[in-house]
C-alpha cells in the first residue's frame, strides 16, 4: 500500500503461515508499481522458512534474542562517560561489572566492520581494519592495566567474538546447503551478513580442506572433554575476582571455585559424576599435603597444577593467565616441592643403607677381635711349645742321649705341634673372611 493511504478495515482472516506473513510485510513496506501495467518479477531471495518447508525440513520458529548492538552500554556511556574495565595482570582478561558490556561491544564491532571473516586469527587482520575498531573501543571504555596486558586481552576477546559469530553462521550455512544446495546457500546470506563476509567464510574456511581437517580435529578434542561447567555468560575471571572481594586480594579456594561452577544448588546435584570426582580429588590432594609434618600450606595455584596438570599460559580452574615469570615461579615451586619429596625419600634410603653397613662393620669388628684373641692364644701356645721342647731336650740330655737323637725327637715334636697351630690359624682366617 502506498504511504499516506488509509488502511480499510479488514475482515477476520484465517491464521497465515510464517512465510506468508513475511511475504506480506515485505510487499506492504515496499512501494509497488501499477499492477495492471506490469507484473511483479519473481523474488530473488525466497523466505528461508518457505524454502526449508518445500524441502520437507521442519524448523522450529522461535522468538529469539538477536545480536546485541550495544545500546545499553551506549546509554550508560552517554550518562557516566567512559566505562572503567580493569584488566588485572594475574588474569590478563577484562573483569568487573562492565566486562560483559565490553564483550558485547567487541562482538558488535567485529560483526559490523570485519568484512574478511575468513581470517584464521585476529592477528592476521589488516591494521587498517583493526585500528578504527580499537579506537572506537577505547573511546567508550577505560581499559585499566598494563598496556601489553590490555592489548592481549582485547585481541583475545576479538578473536573469540569472531569465532563465536562464524560458528553460528556455519550452522545456518549447513541448514541452507541441506535444504537448497550449495549454490543457493552461497548466493543467499542470512540477514545482517554482508555478501563479502559470507563468501569470505565459504571460500577461505568452510570449503577449505585444511580448515575442514582442523575443524574435525577440534570437534573430536572437544568431545573428549568429560567435564562441563555452568558459568553461563559470566566468565571465570569475573567470578573469581568477585569472590576475591573483601579478602585483600587472596585467591579463593580452588575447591570453592570449582563447586560454584560445577554444582547445581537448586537440584543439589553435580552436573556430572566426573565433576564430583574432580572435586573430591582437589579436597584429597590439599588435605594430604597440608597434613604432613612441617609442610608449608599448598597454594591454590600449585593445587591447580597438581589436579589439572600444567597448561601453557593458563591455570585451570582459576581463570588466571599469569605472566611467564610468575607462571615459571609457580611451576618451579611445584617442581621444587616434588623434588624435595624425592630427596627426602633418597635420604631415608641412604639412612637405611648406612644402618645396614654399620651393622656389618660392627660384626666385622667383633670378628677381628675374636681373631686377635685366637692369635694371642696361638702365640701363647707357641711359647708354651717352646718351653716344653726345651724341657724335653734338657731331659734327654740328662739321660745321656746324643745330640742327633735329641734333635730328631725335637724336630718331630715341632712338626706335630706346628701342624696343630697352622690348622687353628687357618680356621680363624677362614671365619674372618666369611664374616667380612
Amino acid at each position: 500500500m502506498p504511504r499516506g493511504c488509509q488502511r480499510a478495515p479488514q475482515p477476520h482472516l484465517e491464521p497465515q503461515s510464517c512465510a506468508t506473513m513475511i511475504s506480506e510485510r515485505v510487499t506492504r513496506s515496499t512501494p509497488q508499481p501499477n499492477m495492471d501495467a506490469q507484473a511483479l518479477p519473481p523474488p530473488i531471495v525466497q523466505p528461508q522458512s518457505e524454502a526449508l518447508a518445500t524441502n520437507n525440513v521442519v524448523l522450529t520458529v522461535r522468538c529469539t534474542r538477536g545480536p546485541t548492538r550495544g545500546k545499553l552500554a551506549q546509554r550508560i556511556i552517554d550518562k557516566d562517560g567512559r566505562l572503567k574495565v580493569p584488566i588485572p595482570p594475574q588474569f590478563r582478561a577484562a573483569v568487573g561489572e562492565h566486562a560483559s558490556k565490553l564483550a558485547s561491544k567487541i562482538g558488535f564491532e567485529v560483526r559490523t566492520h570485519v568484512m574478511d571473516l575468513g581470517i584464521r586469527r585476529w592477528k592476521a587482520l589488516d591494521d587498517s581494519v583493526k585500528g578504527p575498531i580499537l579506537r572506537r573501543l577505547t573511546d567508550k571504555f577505560d581499559l585499566q592495566g598494563d598496556p601489553i596486558d590490555v592489548d592481549k586481552a582485547v585481541a583475545t576477546q576479538c578473536g573469540r567474538r569472531i569465532s563465536n559469530y562464524t560458528y553460528k553462521l556455519k550452522k545456518k550455512y549447513n541448514n541452507l546447503v541441506k535444504a537448497k544446495g550449495a549454490e543457493y546457500a552461497r548466493s543467499n546470506p542470512p540477514g545482517g551478513v554482508k555478501p563479502e563476509q559470507w563468501t569470505s567464510l565459504i571460500d577461505k574456511k568452510w570449503n577449505d580442506k585444511k580448515w575442514q581437517k582442523q575443524s574435525k580435529a577440534n570437534t573430536n578434542n572437544r568431545s573428549d572433554k568429560k567435564s562441563k561447567h555452568r558459568c553461563g555468560s559470566k566468565s571465570l575471571p569475573v567470578r573469581v575476582v568477585e569472590m576475591m572481594e573483601g579478602t585483600d586480594g587472596a585467591v579463593p579456594a580452588l575447591e570453592k571455585i570449582y563447586k560454584s561452577t560445577h554444582f547445581n544448588a537448586d537440584t543439589n546435584e553435580w552436573i556430572s559424576p566426573e565433576c564430583e570426582d574432580i572435586h573430591d580429588e582437589i579436597v584429597r590432594i590439599e588435605a594430604e599435603h597440608n597434613s604432613q609434618d612441617g609442610a608449608v600450606p599448598i597454594t591454590q595455584e600449585e593445587l591447580s597444577i597438581k589436579v589439572f596438570k600444567a597448561k601453557s599460559g593458563y591455570l585451570k580452574g582459576l581463570g588466571m593467565r599469569p605472566s611467564s615469570t610468575v607462571r615459571s615461579t609457580i611451576v618451579g615451586s611445584v617442581n621444587n616441592n616434588e623434588y624435595v619429596i624425592h630427596l627426602e625419600k633418597k635420604v631415608d634410603e641412604q639412612d637405611e643403607l648406612i644402618q645396614e653397613q654399620g651393622e656389618k662393620i660392627q660384626a666385622q669388628a667383633e670378628g677381628i677381635e675374636a681373631a686377635n684373641a685366637t692369635i694371642a692364644e696361638l702365640v701363647e701356645a707357641k711359647e708354651q711349645q717352646g718351653r716344653a721342647l726345651a724341657s724335653v731336650l734338657e731331659y734327654l740330655k740328662n739321660q745321656g742321649y746324643t745330640g742327633y737323637c735329641c734333635g730328631t725327637v725335637v724336630h718331630i715334636l715341632s712338626l706335630h705341634r706346628f701342624h696343630e697351630v697352622a690348622c687353628s690359624l687357618l680356621k680363624v682366617v677362614i671365619e674372618y673372611v666369611e664374616g667380612w
